[in-house]
């Protein structure tokens, strides 16, 4: 965030030159974080002190005597300018955004009027060691370096003065979530610098050099070929299959279309709206038509593609247990041959809403309930601050079946009431220990005709030591 002036004024400061030819910057001490963030949220006009992901946290003095504190920690997700400007795609994106950080507080403690280049000096001075300071703190290179600047407070001056680069506002977007925006209304200027002569050049390659790679997440799977017949094929078979949630007034897209390029984009590693919608606009005219997209006015061989907000507003809305069942009935189409083995598991998704309440009025599942001889502080948690999902699938990671777990109950329990709802004649059942319960272990052999291998750990103390007891040894490949 832009520079912030404090109101007081120090009066054991030296003149202007003095004061910039001796001024020093340095990374604090653990025992000066406590001074530091009470700087920061009683003089700068945040006051947060907060920062998210990778952090270091610097110091100006002079003489000793703390002159400036600075912010910086790890670049923001998703800013279409500085993306445009790095000619980086929706893929590129995570896969270079920890070699770039973002100045996020900057506050001058005593007052400008007597040192207006003191700023500058500063931002020279930190960025000269930022770059080494991160590689040896984190263990991998930064080569560019952000911040934001409020247009109503601040012109940025500083920032050009210690070559800094301007490129354009943002939209006004402020993050809430992994991958959820809301609009503030107030953009922001968007400003940054490379650490490094050929700092650009590196971050624009095709190809990051083995040193560069360091501190990357792990590379997506390569986008999968879908061929465009399959194209068409999905969508033809969702489309009678779901109902949409939205009202006709207004409506530009199918919301088979939507559907199907955001199957398309997760496919080839998308994750969010944001995303999904940036793989949406690298689609070519040909494809977008064989997806029903929206006939561009006055060409009629090109068509448009949803926005961002048109896939987040959809997504929120969509009836998620009709979508399951139809992406489940198209993929078993692909593979027609009945599932012989199948395995269960569930995720939790983070920055969304557990799934309402169904324990009241679900006879079936207040019955797993009861049955569940799992100790109440072995049991995985309720699923009241997150959603979570049950996936049911083959080793060939075809989706079977997935199940959401109300938030008023447990994975255990939504599992052990979904059981009976499948056919599983023939099939062999894998998961973890948290579902080696005897009911489920009854329902599956002797109601299902299933075969099941689950296993055996402290979760159930008196299985466990029953097991022990019988068996001489442990079992392979436990022991």
């Amino acid at each position: 965030m832009s520079v912030c002036y404090a109101s007081g004024v120090s009066v054991d400061l030296p003149s202007e030159q003095r004061l910039l030819e001796n001024v020093q910057v340095r990374l604090i001490l653990p025992s000066e974080r406590e001074r530091f963030d009470q700087l920061i949220q009683r003089h700068h006009y945040l006051g947060n002190a907060n920062a998210i992901g990778q952090v270091l946290r610097y110091v100006a003095e002079y003489e000793g005597k703390w002159v400036a504190v600075l912010t910086f920690c790890s670049a923001a997700l998703h800013l279409k300018p500085r993306d445009r400007f790095l000619q980086w795609d929706a893929r590129e994106v995570p896969q270079r955004r920890h070699l770039i950080t973002q100045n996020s507080r900057f506050l001058i403690l005593p007052s400008t009027g007597r040192w207006p280049n003191l700023a500058s000096k500063i931002l020279k001075l930190v960025c000269q060691r930022l770059g080494e300071d991160w590689n040896q703190q984190f263990g991998h290179p930064v080569l560019l370096v952000e911040t934001f600047v409020d247009p109503q407070r601040f012109r940025g001056t500083c920032y050009r003065a210690a070559g800094w680069e301007a490129l354009g506002q943002t939209q006004g977007f402020r993050r809430r979530g992994k991958d959820y925006y809301q609009d503030t209304k107030h953009p922001k200027e968007l400003w940054i610098r490379p650490l490094a002569r050929n700092a650009l050049k590196q971050l624009r390659a095709k190809e990051l050099t083995p040193e560069l790679l360091v501190g990357a997440p792990e590379p997506p799977p390569p986008p999968p070929i879908v061929e465009t017949r399959q194209m068409d094929g999905f969508y033809e078979f969702i489309r009678p299959r779901l109902t949409d949630p939205r009202k006709a007034k207004g409506v530009r897209y199918p919301i088979a279309s939507i559907v199907s390029l955001t199957v398309l984009a997760i496919a080839s590693g998308c994750q969010g709206p944001h995303a999904i919608a940036k793989f949406a606009g690298s689609l070519n005219h040909g494809q977008r038509r064989r997806l029903r997209c929206r006939r561009r006015k006055n060409f009629p061989h090109q068509f448009d593609v949803p926005c961002e907000r048109t896939f987040d507003r959809l997504l929120k809305v969509i009836d998620s247990e009709e979508l399951t069942k139809a992406c489940a009935g198209w993929m078993a189409t692909l593979d027609p041959q009945p599932a012989k083995v199948l395995h269960f598991d569930g995720k939790v998704l983070k920055n969304t809403d557990p799934s309402p309440a169904r324990l009241h009025k679900d006879r079936q599942l207040a019955e797993a309930a009861q049955q569940i001889d799992t100790p109440v502080e072995d049991q995985k948690p309720k699923a009241n601050k997150a959603l979570t999902l049950v996936n049911f699938q083959t080793p060939d990671q075809r989706m079977v079946d997935q199940i959401a777990v109300p938030c008023d109950t447990n994975e255990e329990a939504a599992v052990a009431a979904h059981l009976p709802k499948m056919d599983l004649k023939g099939v062999c059942v894998i998961a973890d220990a948290a579902h080696t319960v005897k009911a489920n272990c009854r329902q599956l052999t002797q109601v299902q005709g299933a075969d099941y291998i689950l296993f055996l750990k402290g979760n159930q103390p008196t299985a466990f030591a029953k097991a022990k007891q019988l068996l001489s040894s442990d079992i392979p490949p436990s022991g």
